[in-house]
């Protein structure tokens, strides 16, 4: 655990590094769905999206890229797309998170409802985060992690299965097979 808060800590570091430079002039939009409401921002290139069902919440925040978040079955899903990034996230229950950051970044975070109902009460975290022109995803229902360019993370907690991508190698844990 205290690895994934180093890379976690680390990670917010390297963002707050680089976008704090480029939020001054950027476009923000803000998007936050309850009640089984769909909302839509764009502004230009800059957009957001929340959809949920009755149970879920979703909040979504695009500054100067793409930020969408589906909840549903309770779900809390959060998607953040940042300096011509994209951060895509949804999830039938737990907490689907999906950050990316910089041109061409993609993170996408996905829950399946199957997964959230063999770990009754137990909460499910789907992270992804992705800097300038990577790849990062975490799905519980292949349960797969993926992690390409050179700076991605995913962390699936359903699993423990964490991927880190960096300009000096990429990192993996081994793939879990649960029942």
């Amino acid at each position: 655990m205290k690895l994934i808060s180093a890379i976690v800590c680390s990670a917010a570091a390297i963002i707050t590094s680089l976008v704090l430079p480029a939020v001054a002039s950027a476009t923000d939009v803000h998007c936050t769905s309850e009640n089984g409401t769909d909302i839509t921002v764009i502004d230009g290139r800059t957009a957001c999206r929340a959809a949920t069902d009755p149970v879920g919440r979703a909040k979504s925040l695009g500054i100067d890229g793409v930020g969408y978040a589906n909840a549903t079955a309770g779900a809390m899903a959060v998607g953040v797309g940042m300096a011509g990034g994209v951060g895509a996230s949804e999830g039938a229950g737990g907490m689907p998170i999906a950050i990316g950051v910089g041109q061409d970044a993609i993170a996408l975070s996905s829950i399946d409802s199957n997964e959230v109902s063999r770990s009754p009460g137990v909460p499910i975290v789907a992270l992804s985060v992705a800097l300038d022109g990577s790849r990062a995803g975490a799905q519980t229902a292949d349960r797969t992690v993926v992690c390409l360019g050179g700076g991605a993370f995913a962390w699936n907690s359903r699993t423990g299965d964490t991927c880190l991508s960096t300009p000096f190698g990429r990192w993996q844990t081994p793939v879990h097979q649960l029942p």
